[in-house]
């Protein structure tokens, strides 16, 4: 079996590893996770509320704070994307592993999302917004969306980021 990886998926990891530590930045008493085969991304050093974070970055909370060691997985979206053809469609989160994937441990760690929008501004990614959200409630959001595939992770999810911000910028999307 081959361990190549694709371009695209290599460059998929890319931006996502690069959008990940943008978000920690962003976050502030956040940080990378120890094991980088851990089912989630960072773990809060101090309590994580929003008169915590620094900046002028839009960062929406599901909750009014969350405490040391909780647990963070990051998922990104870009603003605008390709639907395949001429047209760009509004960019979705993937989940992956509803019932015993990376989404159920989340789940029964009480675990959080840090979503996250970004858009790409002359070769650089810019972070628009992040929503700190309980794994729980994301699974709610999640609930019709879920679909069997083919790989390890048994069932995937997206979701687009409006159902989480209303609009991003000035032209309202």
């Amino acid at each position: 079996m081959s361990t190549e990886v694709s371009p695209r998926v290599a460059r998929a990891k890319e931006i996502g590893v690069d959008v990940e530590f943008r978000v920690v930045d962003a976050l502030g008493p956040v940080r990378v996770a120890d094991d980088s085969d851990a089912y989630y991304d960072a773990v809060t050093t101090s309590v994580l509320a929003p008169d915590t974070v620094a900046g002028d970055l839009p960062i929406r909370f599901g909750v009014p704070l969350l405490e040391v060691g909780t647990e963070i997985e990051t998922k990104s979206a870009k603003r605008r994307t390709s639907n395949g053809g001429d047209q760009t469609i509004a960019g979705r989160w993937l989940f992956k592993g509803r019932d015993d994937g990376q989404h159920a441990k989340l789940l029964e760690a009480s675990a959080y999302y840090a979503l996250s929008v970004y858009d790409d501004v002359d070769g650089d990614r810019e972070l628009l917004a992040v929503a700190v959200v309980p794994a729980s409630i994301v699974d709610e959001l999640l609930r019709d969306r879920w679909y069997s595939i083919d790989r390890s992770e048994g069932t995937l999810a997206r979701l687009s980021w409006t159902h989480v911000f209303d609009r991003l910028g000035g032209d309202g999307r």
